[in-house]
Order: structure tokens, then sequence, then C-alpha cells
């Protein structure tokens, strides 16, 4: 045998899945790394905690006008309009007491274990996209009682041109300000949406 063969047979061969693998081994050593900022975690909590108390109270006291105009306005309104009053307000009412529910995981949170403050504001995020969504969608079903409380009013109540006139007015204000609400609404879904994919991923770190 030659000396020739007897070196290849000595060399060992050159493994090409070894190089990719330290090649793909130091790419990944050289990727950024999210780290959990644990304070920044703590921090949006209790600003989370202090916002969801603040809107469960302006969401339950803002229940109570249309309540009482309901009650000081009863005998002026048709058996048409009670109806739709009454429709009103037992859908209105369930969605008060769901977004109550849904805003109960900040706004009754405590400073406990630090591994519970990322879930506990994942959860509440989570939340306020379905809390985001049903404002959105509260927008145009508004939009659609008022105008059929304006119907109502034109065929069984006082069809009185200086009144139509005026709630044609009132509504063509409500509809623009519905809109603005809407995209302000969609909007704010969006940006819980982007915030619950961050938490999620930080999420998946720990």
């Amino acid at each position: 045998m030659h000396n020739s063969d007897k070196e290849n047979q000595k060399t060992p061969p050159i493994s090409v899945g070894n190089e990719q693998n330290e090649a793909l081994s130091a790419l990944w050593q050289t990727q950024p790394v999210t780290t959990i900022d644990v304070e920044e975690v703590k921090s949006s909590l209790r600003s989370e905690r202090t916002k969801q108390r603040w809107y469960m109270v302006i969401d339950s006291l803002a229940f109570i006008p249309a309540v009482y105009l309901l009650i000081n306005n009863w005998d002026k309104f048709t058996f048409v309009a009670h109806a739709m009053f009454i429709f009103m307000l037992t859908t209105a009412l369930p969605l008060l007491i769901y977004q109550l529910w849904l805003r109960r995981v900040a706004a009754f949170s405590k400073d406990t274990q630090t591994a519970d403050h990322l879930i506990k504001l994942t959860k509440q995020i989570k939340n306020n996209v379905k809390i985001a969504f049903i404002t959105k969608h509260s927008t145009w079903t508004a939009v659609l009682f008022g105008y059929a409380f304006l119907l109502e009013r034109y065929f069984f109540g006082d069809p009185a041109p200086e009144k139509i006139t005026k709630m044609t007015i009132v509504m063509t204000s409500l509809s623009i300000g519905m809109l603005v609400w809407y995209v302000w609404a969609h909007k704010r879904q969006k940006r819980f949406e982007r915030q619950l994919k961050t938490l999620e991923s930080m999420a998946q770190q720990r």
C-alpha cells in the first residue's frame, strides 16, 4: 500500500454538520435576549390597578343618570318607547356587570410574589382587549338606538317640526361622536393586543 493511501486513511473526514452547528450556535449567542424587567411589570400592574378602579367607578356612575332620566320622564313616553328603554336597560346592565368583572383582576390585585405580577398583568390586558371590543361595538348600537327613538318620536310621539329638528341635530352630533369613539376604541383594542403578545412572549422566557 502506498504511503499516500495510508495518509488518506489516517486523515479524518471533515464534518460539515458540526461546522454548521457551531456556526448556528455562535449566531444564537450573538442574538439579543429580552429580559423581564420585574420593576417595570410591577409598576405597570400598579398603574392598571389604579386605572381599573377609576374605570369601575366611572362605569357605575354613568349608568345612574340614564336611569334617573328614564324614571323622571317615564310618563312622557309611549308604550313603544317604554319597551325600547326596558330592552336597552336589560341589555346594558349585564354588559356593565360583565365589564366590572373583567376589570377585577387588576382592580383587586395585591402586592404578592413577583411571579404573580406578570400573570395578573397578562390576564388584565387580555380582559382589556375584551373591554375595548365591547366599547367599540357599543358605539354603533347606541347610534341605532338613537335613530330608533327618533323614529318612535316621529310616528308615535310629538311630531312637532321644532322637536324633530332638534332631535335630528342631536342625533347627527351623537353619530359623529360615536364615530370618533369607535376609532378610538379600535386603536385601543389593537394596542392592548400588541401589549398582550409582548407579555405572553415574556412569560415564555420565564
